[in-house]
């Protein structure tokens, strides 16, 4: 059968009406099922057994145990703050499996009976005859029977920059339209073949319904919080042994066990690294990148591979033509203007006028650079443009040479031809124009004298050149002739139009600081290798050296036929599938990378799911990517992914200052009761501790969590995710700081008596280990460096607002009768003044100086700063 024409649309009548209900019971509606709904009874289940919230609610427990009912009501609104953000974040991403069901199309025209109605897609069934024009979303996985021109979109599934042209057969032999797709251009017959879950949408929604595992964060947290529950436990117990064999009241030992239990578990450590993960978010949002699920946040600092789509990400998502060649030489289009074309190469503008009239796409607005607006073929809109840019009006042009035949394009031929009436000739003629493949061209116009020759030769080499760096290529031939002889018209070659889908201004820039940054850059793509290679040299994603490796560039035809072992090695993935992407991201992260994906299409939508971190392009992209993404990006633009990491670098090191400083000042707590409980004595009462592990922990923890990024941020390595939080030599740090300040606290004690100093000697260590605390927090703004390290340093507001406002609250219970009586605090004289501050400052000037050696005694220890994953 000649491809070019159309079978009579009835020869197909379609299932009889008692049919399609008895497959429908048979077969299921077509819906995208799902294996299980999320619900908020099982999200909320979910959150109360997250380690950070059973830490909390551990908190909690002793904190009633020693009716410190505030502090319990506290941590009890911080635990349910906590799992109502997480149950809202997991319900959020829950819908990005239904998003896939909105892209069925909301009617179907099908034939049942050999009559036309309209029913709801989730009616179709296995048989059905669907109906499908220019515009039509394919509601199912459907065989090609009958059609004209027919051009799918399938970019959203496959990745797969240029529309596909479909091909109509027998049943059994014809071309798949799959769910989802558009129409792009023509009219055809399909009769659905796979409905539901078995469909395109319904397998991709299948690889996403799975469930997310702990962040690297949640997991170091969950083991550093039940080390330190664990050593509260051993330290209490010793307090309360030591204790009842000095001969004191064991009830009385019991409160000040388990109020020293609580001073060792820094309990607001969940809800300031929650806070904080917050206050990155919101950084992140003010740069128009919103994060739908928070602890990516974190996650971010950890990323070591950067997985990427290309079209809509890396690329543009429309074609642009680039350049153009005549038989009189090559222009590349960015390069000139339109009155210089007009001037020097008018064979340039008879080129494009050719296209704009070989053409059936539709401007839909103005053009503007980066803007592009049309309906139709997309390489056809390209068309358009392009001609518009120069200077050529599609409206007047095909108003002048009014279209009087055509020979559509399709898949056999490669091929369309369309004839216009030429203006102003005295006798009536006919322009003929044909663009198609070069090859195709050249056997059909293509004659044997030598200049032709020649150049037809010089045209083929120029189009495996364009077409070796990505370029689509089409040629453009034309011809005069009788109005009616218009279908034999000899036509001679206009020239060459290579296009592509243009590379977004910043996507080389990310990927250049995304190495900078210790990161690996690798390209996932359904589209054609050689567009992948194109971009991927564009972007600097693949090196000029390795473009030819063919270890560095392999295809989904190379992974499903076993000839790539180590999916980590290549660097640029072309024709893959859904499925295989998937499989590129689980290799990486068996190897120990944390990896993110972006995307902006249906096909990415498991592998942004299965991704440590799954970035969404929010401007063009599907909204099915958006759902079940962790942070989606309000504009495609490729530099947020670089500044999204680069916060994500500054909120893991902020958790890592405050998880310093909440260490080392409940360190110091412990050290002081344990020093004081070897000799009998007890600084601090049991309300004394609970105050000074609330007024401390607080305020200056959430401050030090918003300290803002350091400059450098970008150029240390990735944090390797099986590395814990706090290093060997953070532990010695925190270790050695805590120790000098309960050291201090200590001495003040003893200095005044110890336990014969009564309430006076209590009230002066009360003060000046809540003071070195206060002043501890300045020195942790600094990953190496003590106090001194203030000198010069940008300042953070909010952090002294902080300091001052604890030290407030801390004046406060000291000027109040009654405050001062529940804690068991005595008036303070000159001399006890100076002793507070000598403890204060006298623990930080001595970490400081102790800190200062031991940072030149371990720098040669930290390593050359190589990304794990290298």
């Amino acid at each position: 059968m000649d491809p070019t024409q159309t079978r009579p649309l009835a020869s197909v009548a379609g299932l009889s009406v008692r049919d399609a209900e008895r497959l429908l019971v048979e077969t299921g509606p077509n819906r995208i099922a799902v294996r299980s709904r999320l619900s908020v009874l099982s999200s909320v289940l979910g959150q109360l057994r997250d380690p950070l919230v059973v830490v909390l609610l551990a908190a909690c427990a002793l904190t009633l145990a020693t009716k410190d009912f505030t502090d319990a009501a506290v941590i009890a609104l911080v635990v349910v703050l906590n799992s109502a953000i997480g149950v809202v974040q997991e319900l959020r991403a829950d819908r990005a499996i239904t998003a896939l069901g909105e892209m069925i199309a909301p009617e179907v025209r099908v034939r049942r009976g050999n009559v036309e109605c309209s029913v709801p897609p989730d009616e179709l069934v296995p048989g059905d005859v669907v109906l499908l024009g220019e515009g039509d979303v394919v509601p199912a996985d459907c065989e090609l029977v009958e059609g004209t021109s027919v051009l799918v979109d399938e970019s959203a599934l496959t990745g797969e920059s240029v529309a596909v042209a479909k091909v109509p057969a027998q049943l059994g032999t014809g071309d798949w339209l799959l769910s989802g797709t558009a129409v792009v251009r023509g009219r055809g017959v399909a009769v659905v073949v796979q409905t539901g879950a078995a469909s395109s949408l319904g397998r991709v929604a299948a690889l996403m319904d799975v469930g997310r595992g702990l962040t690297p964060l949640q997991v170091r947290l969950a083991e550093l919080g039940r080390w330190l529950a664990w050593l509260a436990v051993l330290l209490s117990a010793v307090v309360l042994v030591q204790g009842v064999l000095g001969g004191r009241p064991i009830t009385q030992m019991l409160v000040t066990a388990v109020s020293l239990a609580v001073a060792a578990v820094p309990e607001s450590l969940p809800a300031v690294v929650t806070l904080a993960l917050a206050l990155g978010s919101r950084r992140m949002a003010s740069r128009r990148a919103i994060v739908r699920r928070l602890p990516a946040v974190e996650t971010l600092g950890s990323v070591s591979v950067l997985a990427t789509d290309k079209t809509g990400t890396l690329t543009q998502a429309h074609m642009v033509i680039e350049e153009l060649w005549t038989p009189g030489g090559r222009v590349c289009l960015e390069d000139v203007a339109a009155q210089e074309l007009d001037r020097t190469a008018p064979d340039v503008i008879d080129l494009l006028r050719a296209g704009l009239l070989c053409n059936d796409a539709r401007l839909g607005g103005r053009v503007a650079e980066g803007a592009v607006q049309g309906t139709g073929d997309p390489t056809e809109v390209a068309f358009l443009v392009a001609a518009a840019r120069v200077g050529l009006d599609p409206g007047a042009t095909a108003a002048e040479y009014p279209r009087v035949g055509e020979t559509p394009f399709d898949s056999a031929s490669r091929t369309m031809t369309t004839a216009h009436r030429v203006p102003g000739s005295g006798t009536i003629r006919t322009l003929v124009v044909t663009k198609g493949a070069v090859e195709v061209l050249e056997r059909r116009f293509g004659r044997d004298d030598p200049a032709s020759r020649d150049i037809w030769r010089q045209a083929r080499e120029h189009a495996e050149e364009l077409a070796a760096l990505g370029f689509r290529v089409l040629a453009v031939t034309s011809g005069e002739c009788a109005s009616e002889e218009w279908a034999q018209a000899d036509q001679q070659l206009l020239g060459l139009v290579a296009m592509s889908d243009p590379v977004k201004p910043a996507a080389r820039a990310t990927i250049d600081r995304c190495r900078a940054a210790g990161i690996v850059p690798i390209l996932i793509t359904g589209d054609h290798p050689a567009t992948a290679v194109a971009v991927a040299l564009r972007t600097g994603i693949l090196d000029v050296d390795r473009a030819d490796d063919l270890t560095s560039v392999v295809t989904g035809h190379d992974l499903a036929t076993g000839r790539v072992p180590d999916l980590t090695e290549p660097r640029v993935f072309a024709r893959m599938s859904p499925e295989q992407k998937l499989d590129v991201i689980e290799a990486w992260q068996r190897r120990g990378a944390v990896i993110a994906m972006t995307g902006d299409g249906v096909n990415d939508g498991p592998a942004l799911r299965a991704a440590d971190v799954g970035i969404a392009m929010g401007g063009e992209g599907a909204d099915v990517a958006r759902q079940v993404a962790d942070i989606v990006l309000a504009t495609d633009d490729m530099d947020g992914v670089v500044e999204a990491i680069r916060l994500g670098r500054a909120t893991y090191a902020n958790i890592r200052k405050v998880l310093r400083y909440l260490i080392s000042t409940n360190a110091s707590e412990t050290i002081a009761m344990l020093g004081a409980a070897l000799v009998g004595g007890e600084p601090l009462t049991p309300m004394q501790l609970l105050w000074l592990n609330l007024a401390t922990d607080a305020l200056p923890a959430i401050a030090l969590g918003l300290e803002p990024p350091e400059p450098d941020v970008l150029d240390r390595p990735p944090h390797d995710p099986k590395a814990p939080i706090l290093a060997a030599s953070d532990f010695r740090r925190v270790l050695r700081e805590g120790s000098v300040m309960g050291v201090a606290a200590l001495i003040g004690y003893f200095s005044l008596g110890g336990g014969a100093g009564g309430a006076r000697a209590s009230t002066v260590t009360f003060h000046g280990l809540t003071c070195g605390q206060l002043l501890h927090s300045l020195s942790c703004r600094s990953e190496l460096r003590g106090l001194s390290c203030e000198i010069g340093r940008p300042p953070n507001s909010k952090l002294y607002g902080a300091v001052g406002a604890t030290l407030l609250l801390q004046a406060g219970v000291q000027l109040f009768p009654l405050a001062r009586r529940l804690l068991g605090l005595s008036p303070l004289g000159a001399g006890d003044l100076l002793r507070i501050g000598a403890i204060a400052l006298g623990s930080s000037l001595a970490n400081d100086i102790i800190g200062r050696i031991a940072d030149r005694e371990e720098a040669p220890l930290r390593g050359n700063g190589e990304s794990h994953v290298a």
